[in-house]
């Protein structure tokens, strides 16, 4: 267990990316490291506040090796590696280099979206792989809850957003992945008023509210229609 602070766990992953990003490599922050590059209301916010274990990196794998060169380059020894995920650590720091196929919970290949944002991957992706979890728990409440007060939702990919039309058309071919997300939701919104004031769990919640809104619209695949009839007839869409 490293006994470094999230602040300088933070500053650490921020300053890899950008050492990627001087030799063109693409490497981008995910997990709790990201949430807190991306999220001031976490300083702010006790009960939002959680300890960085480890830091999660993602980048293609073709340029892992490229990438390890970053790493031991400013201190950081590969104590370890396969297919999909190489580890280092750095004075007690641990952190991880993934392949862009998120598997946790759901899988989520983020291949193309990692060109979008810097130094973490795009909110709506940081914010979906807290939400697509089967196990949604206070760390991801957590998270998700501060991603929704820090940053607008609506259409469309821009800095600072969370693009909810992104969300809704990525979840609407996939049953399982769909309800996973609704059903997480759902639960968020009755945790929201536990970790912020009034005022602020107000607009969290519109900003729940426009995700769902966005998720039930979308036209639903024959299969996904199939799955719903099948395991969830009480609530199949008129």
């Amino acid at each position: 267990m490293t006994e470094m602070t999230n602040d300088q766990l933070a500053a650490f992953a921020k300053e890899l990316v950008d050492a990627a990003a001087k030799t063109n490599l693409t490497m981008r922050v995910l997990g709790a490291g990201a949430v807190y590059l991306a999220c001031e209301s976490i300083k702010t916010h006790a009960k939002l506040q959680r300890e960085i274990e480890k830091l999660f990196f993602v980048a293609a794998e073709k340029e892992f090796g490229a990438l390890a060169e970053v790493f031991q380059a400013r201190g950081w020894q590969l104590r370890g590696r396969d297919n999909a995920r190489w580890l280092f650590e750095k004075e007690g720091a641990r952190a991880e280099l993934w392949n862009p196929v998120y598997r946790e919970g759901h899988r989520l290949d983020l291949s193309a979206r990692l060109a979008l944002a810097s130094p973490t991957i795009p909110l709506a992706d940081l914010w979906l792989t807290r939400l697509q979890r089967k196990k949604f728990g206070a760390n991801e409440i957590k998270d998700a809850i501060a991603l929704l007060l820090d940053h607008r939702v609506a259409k469309g990919e821009a800095e600072g957003q969370i693009d909810h039309l992104y969300l809704a058309q990525l979840t609407r071919g996939d049953w399982s992945l769909w309800t996973t997300v609704y059903d997480n939701t759902i639960e968020l919104e009755n945790q929201v008023e536990n970790y912020l004031d009034p005022e602020e769990a107000q607009l969290v919640w519109r900003r729940i509210e426009l995700i769902q809104g966005d998720m039930d619209l979308q036209k639903k695949s024959p299969l996904w229609m199939m799955n719903q009839i099948l395991r969830r007839p009480t609530q199949v869409p008129r």
